[in-house]
């Protein structure tokens, strides 16, 4: 039965993976001078933490291990940020950045989204240093609001 349950999961994980794949190659139609890349939003960068933080917590409920299970999720988030929008970001102010660097920043997308989301599939060390950036984060947004 377990063995039946893994290849289930692993089928369904290497559909999802294709299915994020297909539909992030650009068609040639979003190749012409009409639809130029646009920068990712910051509301895109958090639907796509959100759908990819959900992969990766499902992989790990698979038992798909930690690195492997994140590699998968932030691979696919990278092929989108550089196929849907050319790896630019609106955060970044046109500054342009490698493709290993959008995939050092998906991961941190995705391991932070998956503390909120299902902590019990990050490993505990990697959770208790991602909240103390997230309290850090958080300080340090309220006194630049208390300033303003």
């Amino acid at each position: 039965m377990r063995k039946l349950i893994k290849s289930l999961t692993e089928k369904i994980l290497a559909i999802s993976f294709l299915t994020i794949l297909i539909s992030a190659v650009p068609s040639t139609s979003s190749l012409s001078k009409e639809n130029k890349l646009v920068k990712a939003s910051r509301s895109d960068m958090l639907l796509y933490g959100q759908i990819f933080s959900n992969y990766f917590c499902i992989a790990r409920r698979s038992k798909v291990k930690f690195d492997d299970a994140i590699s998968l999720a932030a691979n696919n988030l990278t092929a989108i940020l550089i196929n849907k929008h050319g790896g630019l970001l609106e955060e970044l102010d046109g500054k342009n950045i490698t493709p290993n660097q959008l995939l050092n920043g998906s991961s941190n997308v995705i391991v932070e989204s998956a503390v909120l989301t299902c902590p019990d599939q990050v490993p505990e060390k990697i959770e208790r240093k991602v909240r103390k950036t997230i309290e850090q984060r958080a300080k340090s947004i309220q006194q630049e609001n208390k300033k303003n």
